[in-house]
């Protein structure tokens, strides 16, 4: 696609562009039309896969700092909001892991020491 409008802005790449004085270098939340459902629904299962559970995804939308929960808690109130988050992820469930690593000693008899004569080691 070409398009020639007067308001264009060239694209440029972040990184590239230059720093300018008074740019504050942050993310503004603007609200846009559109489906609350939809939005909710595919951030709720966001999270899930991150491993955020309901108690979790409550305190985001209690939070002013995460827009969009907190916007749909305003929307649809605590325990509307809750129910519809518990039904989302009754449907797609939530991801958690544990990493556990697990020191293992040597059995005596499986190391060999290898002894190196003196002469063969290099100084830096």
């Amino acid at each position: 696609m070409h398009y020639e409008d007067s308001n264009a802005v060239p694209k440029v790449h972040p990184a590239s562009r230059e720093m300018l004085p008074d740019d504050p270098l942050s993310l503004h939340g603007v609200e846009l039309p559109g489906d609350t459902d939809l939005m909710l629904r595919l951030l709720v299962e966001e999270y899930a896969r991150l491993g955020f559970g309901l108690d979790r995804l409550m305190d985001l939308a209690r939070d002013p700092f995460y827009q969009s929960f907190y916007g749909l808690r305003s929307v649809y109130g605590e325990e509307e909001l809750r129910r519809r988050m518990a039904k989302v992820l009754d449907g797609v469930g939530v991801s958690r892991f544990k990493i556990v690593e697990k020191q293992v000693e040597p059995l005596p008899g499986q190391l060999v020491e290898i002894d190196l004569p003196v002469s063969s080691v290099k100084e830096n």
